[in-house]
């Protein structure tokens, strides 16, 4: 029994969602992508958020390079991130962590003031 050649699915043109899929098989964060791409990590973040956001001809071009070389492994990761939906987000760093949580905590600590307030 002989094995089928793979084949990549054709891109016709790329969305936010399929470019974001594609910076998770190659497993590179936003930053290394835009890199990639020489373009601006905000532009890479937002296909995260706005899966069908437009890409200029440019990226599309660039995005096309990257795709024609995936190994085949890579090439599946890639249908996985589409088929499996959004991936977790990236880790922040240890200060915006530890100021998000200062924020929750005084979030908590407002409402069960306020809880404490309506019991008496």
């Amino acid at each position: 029994m002989t094995a089928q050649p793979f084949e990549k699915p054709f891109i016709f043109e790329w969305s936010g969602r399929d470019a974001d899929a594609l910076r998770v098989a190659l497993r590179m964060t936003q930053q290394q992508m835009a890199e990639q791409l020489q373009c601006a990590q905000r532009t890479v973040a937002r296909w995260r958020e706005v899966k069908n956001s437009r890409i200029s001809s440019a990226i599309q071009e660039a995005l096309d390079a990257l795709y024609e070389r995936l190994t085949e492994q890579q090439v599946r990761r890639f249908l996985h991130a589409l088929q499996s939906g959004p991936q977790p987000r990236e880790v922040s760093s240890p200060v915006v962590m530890a100021a998000e949580m200062a924020l929750m905590q005084a979030r908590i600590d407002e409402l069960q003031e306020q809880l404490k307030e309506k019991q008496s």
